[in-house]
């Protein structure tokens, strides 16, 4: 086969010849930009050690169920496990006071980002020594791109997904599965050609593992395992492998599989993506305190109780734990809702997912620029060349596609994309002429600028908003409405309740107060309490002491519109109102 042919990463009959002093040079060079991505993923979750997300606190309380062995608690249909071990091991272990939980739960983040660092690194050396392995590329006019180049940008494009799209800092499980892909990807290329019966064994344990980690990985797990089986010739020993691969995969994923299968009485390997669907199909369908509108989207078995209308107030003590319990387990309030199959409401979720897309590769133009700089510039040879990497293009196709189904989040697909990229940056065949070196050094230096750019702007952006004052509570504000109502008498354990949305009540989780019912009012909402009479708002004092609260607390109330009875917390923007005396 001629060089402009196009090639496969993985044969192994290639081999590029590196002088001493260029190896050196190369593996300086590595070392500088990996020590520049343990900085910038540090200065991330630095900033940020103080906050906590949504989902986050979620993430927690299974932790914290799993290390005191309540399993009917722990084992969750909405929350994957994997990273809810991680995170209670460490909170076991240092058992940290309410100021050290966050930075406990972030100094996780880190070591997780690192070990995604050098799980990329992996993939992208079995990707440059199957480049060198491939001595067909030594004959004919064009040839990849410089080791050292393709190493640039590759570590650039890691950064862009793990800083950018995915975030060290959030607490989600998104970062950890990226992880299990890039070691994922890497067996991809090695066995291509060099089938090891130890490396499918392995590539299947890491499918069962990002599997743990997200449970939209089962079914991507299954198409992962599919591709591996085509992504070589089909001997006896390929599908041996496969198959070794599919029951270290069962291994793996199984046992959760059976347990949240009992939980639930139905077979099920988790019900986000379901309700994800539903949502997104049903966009009147509220993720939480569904009461059963609309009808199309389905009938709830059990809902959280709502005790008035005007203001609306709800009751959930029971039977779900967890520091707000409707998002403690989703899967269990929303029970019964479906997203039924109909063409234009698909559409219509295609339509958003491209949208999605879209802003993500616009926002990253120039990287999207140079890649298809060097695809024209390459011409036939790279397109064939690319076309030959088809594994690592549909592992990365089928995530993507598999998210547009549904939802896409960028953090959900961060890893697909740096698969997709490198995939096509490994396929890039350019002229053999000096003449053309300084542009390709040009083009590759403008993208790695723009990359970096986009990183440093996105560190920027989350020092600006850590630090701003903005209208919602900040972080110390919640570590002092937690030791303030610590100071006002309540203990760990005691039931509360709040006004707003209990979702972003940090507070309640640093205290270790659970919330039994609430004023639902998110956002601007909020203010719609104090807008109502005092009759109505008196008879939501007296629902939210029905439910068992002992106090009812918000954020930020009118000055002038507080009913008396309201006591300001520590030196915060936080005020309860004790229901009992």
């Amino acid at each position: 086969m001629r060089a402009d042919q196009g090639v496969s990463i993985a044969d192994p009959h290639h081999e590029l010849v590196r002088t001493e002093a260029g190896t050196s040079d190369w593996l300086f060079n590595e070392r500088a930009l990996l020590v520049l991505c343990i900085v910038l993923g540090t200065i991330q979750v630095w900033i940020m050690r103080y906050a906590m997300n949504q989902d986050g606190m979620s993430y927690l309380d299974v932790a914290d169920a799993y290390f005191r062995r309540d399993w009917t608690q722990a084992i969750s249909g909405y929350w994957s496990p994997l990273y809810t071990w991680f995170v209670g091991l460490a909170l076991y272990l240092v058992k940290p006071s309410m100021w050290w939980e966050f930075i406990t739960v972030h100094l996780v983040n880190l070591i997780i980002y690192f070990v995604a660092l050098f799980s990329f690194r992996f993939f992208l050396h079995s990707i440059l020594r199957a480049l060198r392995n491939d001595r067909r590329e030594r004959a004919g006019n064009s040839q990849p791109l410089p080791e050292l180049l393709l190493c640039g940008l590759g570590y650039g494009i890691f950064l862009w997904a793990s800083l950018v799209l995915i975030d060290a800092s959030d607490v989600t499980p998104d970062l950890l599965v990226a992880a299990f892909l890039f070691l994922i990807g890497r067996y991809l290329v090695d066995l291509r050609d060099n089938e090891s019966y130890g490396k499918f064994a392995l590539c299947g344990g890491l499918c069962g593992a990002a599997y743990l980690g997200k449970a939209a990985m089962f079914p991507i797990g299954c198409g992962l395992l599919a591709i591996l089986l085509f992504s070589g010739r089909i001997s006896r020993r390929r599908v041996l492998g496969v198959l070794l691969a599919g029951v270290m995969f069962a291994v793996v994923s199984l046992p959760y599989v059976a347990a949240l299968s009992k939980q639930k009485g139905r077979l099920t390997f988790g019900d986000s993506g379901r309700l994800a669907y539903a949502s997104m199909v049903n966009p009147n369908l509220p993720q939480k305190h569904w009461q059963g509108d609309p009808a199309e989207g389905g009938i709830p078995k059990h809902t959280t109780r709502q005790l008035l209308d005007r203001p609306p107030v709800f009751e959930f003590a029971e039977p779900i734990g967890g520091t707000y319990p409707p998002w403690y387990d989703p899967s269990y309030w929303n029970e019964g809702a479906h997203g039924t199959f109909r063409v234009r409401a698909q559409i219509r979720v295609l339509v958003q997912s491209a949208r999605n897309y879209t802003k993500m590769l616009v926002r990253q133009m120039g990287l999207l620029a140079g890649v298809l700089i060097f695809i024209f510039w390459g011409g036939a040879p790279t397109r064939r060349a690319i076309l030959s990497n088809w594994p690592l293009i549909a592992a990365a196709g089928l995530g993507l596609g598999a998210y547009s189904i549904v939802l896409v989040r960028s953090r959900y697909i961060g890893g697909f994309f740096v698969l997709l990229f490198v995939a096509i940056l490994t396929g890039i065949r350019l002229p053999k002429n000096t003449q053309s070196a300084p542009l390709l050094r040009y083009v590759a230096a403008g993208v790695m600028a723009t990359i970096l750019f986009s990183v440093l702007a996105r560190l920027a952006e989350t020092a600006y908003m850590a630090n701003t004052v903005y209208g919602d509570a900040m972080p110390k504000d919640e570590l002092g409405a937690a030791q303030g109502l610590r100071n006002m008498g309540l203990r760990a354990g005691d039931p509360v309740a709040s006004i707003g949305d209990g979702t972003i009540d940090y507070w309640a989780r640093l205290g270790r107060f659970k919330i039994v019912a609430e004023v639902f009012s998110p956002e601007a909402g909020k203010l719609r309490f104090w807008s109502e009479s005092w009759e109505r708002r008196k008879l939501a004092y007296e629902c939210l002491g029905r439910s068992g609260a002992k106090v009812v607390v918000v954020w930020n109330p009118p000055e002038n519109g507080m009913d008396p009875g309201w006591k300001k917390i520590a030196k915060t923007n936080y005020y309860a109102y004790f229901l009992t005396k």
